[in-house]
């Protein structure tokens, strides 16, 4: 008889690690959220300090959060995958964190190229630009959410898009590529209070940090290269708006 233990399966084995139907709700309720933010910002263009802080800021990072329970008590539990298994990667050495933010910079100067061209093929975003302008921190309390929401938006959006959606759709379609493309699609469509423009350079970025992912096996490149450019974007547009430089 054998008495062998039975080998686990990979973490990137082409399997559903959630049912379909969590799938669809996930992907609804980004849209949704996505489509009250393009509202919001139709209807109220420029927002005041005290709504960017606790309706934009806080709201952001509280639905970000429990989009990630979402996934992980009633998606991944029920396939018993373990977040570490969606994210990849390890940190067992100090070498370890220093790779991927060497991985994570030299990637933040691909994402640029590609968006200058972008930008250049598509023309300047007066949308995106206006929609950032609302958005940016203006004082020291904002500045510090603004921080906070920009590693959260970091470690959620690519532990939601190029982790779990991206996982989940290449176990339903079989291709890795369309994989890829799809979840970046949603990630631009969420986008749209930046223009069509924003929408597009979005879904571009969304699929280089998919590709990111499966090259790297592993999310933390990514999540660093997110958060760190979500955060300095805005600091930087913040300081400038301050200083009444824009």
């Amino acid at each position: 008889m054998d008495t062998s233990e039975p080998i686990a399966n990979p973490p990137d084995e082409r399997r559903l690690i959630a049912p379909i139907w969590h799938t669809v709700v996930l992907v609804v309720a980004m849209l949704a959220y996505g489509a009250l933010q393009l509202r919001r910002h139709t209807l109220h263009g420029a927002l005041l300090p005290h709504h960017r802080l606790l309706t934009v800021y806080g709201v952001t990072i509280l639905f970000e959060l429990l989009l990630v329970v979402y996934v992980w008590l009633l998606g991944l539990r029920s396939t018993h995958t373990k977040l570490r298994d969606v994210i990849g990667g390890k940190w067992a050495r100090v070498t370890d964190v220093l790779r991927d933010i060497g991985v994570a910079i030299v990637f933040w100067m691909i994402v640029w190229f590609f968006l200058i061209v972008l930008n250049l093929a598509l023309g300047q975003n007066k949308a995106g630009l206006e929609a950032m302008k609302a958005l940016a921190p203006r004082n020291g309390a904002e500045f510090i959410a603004w921080v906070a929401l920009s590693i959260t938006a970091g470690f959620c959006e690519e532990l939601m898009f190029r982790g779990y959606l991206q996982k989940q759709l290449f176990a339903i379609t079989g291709r890795l590529w369309l994989a890829v493309a799809l979840q970046a699609l949603v990630f631009g469509s969420t986008h749209f209070y930046e223009g069509w423009k924003g929408a597009v350079a979005v879904t571009v970025y969304g699929a280089l940090f998919g590709v990111l992912a499966v090259m790297r096996k592993s999310l933390r490149p990514g999540m660093i290269q997110h958060a760190g450019e979500d955060a300095l974007t805005g600091v930087i547009l913040g300081l400038l708006l301050k200083r009444k430089i824009i």
